[in-house]
């Protein structure tokens, strides 16, 4: 075998080494593309974003949450948006027919990263030159109960913090047994700790501790109203009030398991529609003049009345005042969960007060 000449020498140890170089600095490119990923999931998610940005209140749920953006009905998350505005950006994530086991499955990709987990090998640890990977700064301890100074959260970050979740199911999974959409009452408490865990556990990539978590049960449902809504389009209805009673008293329940406040819209709407509908025999007693002395003898006549006009007063138990079709809040039901949710939140957390 003839030996190499000088040059062909040469020639190959050129190529080693700018293959050696290519490789090297691949490995360079990786590792800081890692290690800048790192850091952006861990103060944003992982979205991509990388300007400033205030921080957050998410709005987790079903159709409560999807339809809480409509302008149409005067969607509470727009209020809410305008209430913390230049403070919070609010966030939607509604997802109209999902129940909490479909919310659990999601849960995962809804809920941003703080743990990007351990660093990837690079290329450089194939030559034995690893060296230790830059790692983000850890967040700043948090003191509960104090904000910057006022000019310092009128303004965005550049690592904005889920300062606020709000978790809203049961709706969907309190349809009849046979539906696909049912999911049992344990199952159900379930998927809501769950849920909660997530952000409560330190091993969870999601562990966020300072987070504060508002749950927020599904509204009173307006039986004769579902049923007519379903009527008009050939189908049987698909709820029962007393029914979606139990999931909201189990949402109510695994918040106080949990020690986290529930804005029980249930209950609220109850109130309101028994307190309206108990004033309208007056409503008819002033329309037929009978507010005067003759009132307690009159009672027979005004009941009379009373049944033959309470239809064109309250045609559908009242909970019309609050319901577009028995199972979706109007404008009404909108104004009134907003204001429940912000007197919630300010009256627990002063911290989240905007001003």
């Amino acid at each position: 075998m003839r030996p190499l000449s000088s040059r062909t020498i040469i020639y190959y140890l050129s190529l080693l080494c700018v293959a050696a170089l290519f490789l090297l600095n691949v490995g360079y490119l990786r590792n800081q593309s890692s290690s800048s990923g790192s850091q952006q999931d861990q103060t944003t998610g992982g979205s991509g974003f990388s300007g400033a940005a205030y921080d957050i209140a998410l709005a987790f749920g079903d159709d409560l949450i999807q339809s809480a953006t409509d302008p149409n009905t005067s969607g509470w998350l727009t209020h809410l948006s305008h209430f913390y505005d230049r403070r919070l950006d609010i966030l939607s994530r509604g997802f109209a027919q999902y129940t909490s086991s479909d919310a659990r499955l999601a849960a995962e990709l809804i809920l941003p990263k703080t743990n990007p987990g351990p660093a990837q090998p690079s290329w450089l640890d194939w030559f034995g030159w690893s060296k230790s990977r830059p790692q983000p700064p850890p967040l700043a301890a948090e003191e509960p109960g104090k904000w910057a100074d006022t000019r310092e959260r009128m303004m965005p970050s550049a690592s904005p913090k889920l300062r606020l979740l709000i978790l809203s199911f049961g709706t969907n999974d309190a349809a009849p047994e046979d539906s696909p959409w049912h999911v049992p009452l344990p199952m159900f408490a379930q998927n809501l700790r769950y849920i909660v865990s997530l952000l409560r556990s330190p091993e969870s990539a999601h562990y966020s501790p300072h987070t504060r978590i508002l749950f927020v049960t599904p509204p009173a449902l307006g039986d004769r109203m579902h049923a007519e809504y379903m009527r008009k389009r050939g189908l049987p209805p698909t709820h029962q009030n007393q029914i979606t009673r139990k999931y909201a008293e189990t949402v109510c329940s695994v918040a106080r398991d949990l020690d986290s406040p529930c804005v029980d819209l249930w209950t609220a709407m109850e109130l309101m529609v028994k307190k309206a509908t108990n004033r309208a025999p007056l409503a008819v007693a002033a329309r037929e003049g009978m507010l005067g002395s003759d009132f307690a003898q009159a009672s027979g006549k005004l009941r009379n009345i009373f049944d033959t006009q309470l239809s064109a007063i309250s045609p559908f138990d009242g909970y019309e005042m609050y319901l577009s079709d028995g199972l979706h809040l109007n404008a009404n039901g909108n104004k009134l969960l907003y204001k429940l949710v912000v007197s919630e939140i300010v009256t627990k957390w002063p911290e989240l007060r905007p001003y």
